[in-house]
């Protein structure tokens, strides 16, 4: 392990990275004190593309299984909306102090 002041480090960063990725550690100090330990990042696999769509497309099926399990679309719900204020007709537009307007 090596002990380098944070003034000193400042002028071998590139120095201490190799070392650090060489598998050593690194310990910066301000007047003496340890302030941070330099450590190399674990090898850590990144998953595919495909895993990662596959993941995304199940938890959606999952989410649309619970969401959707007997209630009425989207789509369905807009198209009833429709209905409802078009039979309001005209009226409910023009008059906006009729006793039945934005219900």
């Amino acid at each position: 392990m090596q002990t380098v002041p944070i003034h000193q480090a400042k002028s071998q960063l590139s120095e201490l990275i190799r070392a650090v990725e060489q598998g050593e550690e690194v310990v910066l100090t301000r007047h003496g004190k340890r302030v941070i330990r330099l450590i190399r990042e674990p090898e850590t696999e990144q998953p595919s593309i495909e895993a990662r769509r596959q993941a995304i497309h199940a938890e959606l099926q999952a989410l649309r299984a619970k969401v959707g399990a007997g209630k009425p679309t989207f789509e369905q719900l807009w198209d009833e909306h429709k209905r409802e204020r078009d039979a309001r007709g005209a009226a409910w537009v023009d008059d906006p102090k009729a006793p039945d307007a934005g219900r």
